[in-house]
């Protein structure tokens, strides 16, 4: 599996979006505040960054992204942020991005696609048909 790294408080959306990470192929590392994730990305040197822009911590989500982007070791990993703003919202806070997720109505198909445009395609798929969102995946637990 590839590293990964995602970056969420939620721990529904943590979960929802781990799932789909693992059947994408993708080993993920989980970090729920901002100020973890600069020392993580260093040392760990993941294919990918999903990151919540409103992460909780010293440093918020958005402050991270901009940290990444100046930092010689991480400014070419691919961020992809996992939000409640649109795109262009986020974009405001973070500066440039890879992709965006719209909470709450996360796909499967939406992962796959935030993946493709931030030029993450060289990880395994184990079954391209199966659709959840958020509300559809926790329903039953």
């Amino acid at each position: 599996m590839s590293p990964g790294f995602l970056a969420e408080a939620n721990p529904f959306i943590t979960r929802l979006l781990q799932r789909f990470a693992e059947k994408k192929g993708l080993d993920i590392i989980n970090v729920q505040v901002g100020q973890d994730v600069l020392e993580i990305a260093r040392r760990e040197k993941p294919i990918v960054i999903i990151l919540d822009p409103e992460l909780p911590g010293k440093m918020r989500g958005w402050d991270v992204v901009r940290q990444l982007r100046k930092d010689v070791e991480t400014h070419a990993i691919p961020i992809i942020t996992c939000s409640w703003m649109d795109e262009s919202a986020v974009k405001e806070l973070t500066g440039e991005l890879n992709g965006n997720l719209l909470k709450p109505e996360i796909h499967y198909e939406d992962f796959v696609s935030a993946l493709k445009r931030a030029g993450v395609s060289d990880v395994a798929e184990s079954n391209p048909g199966e659709r959840h969102s958020i509300e559809e995946r926790f329903a039953h637990e």
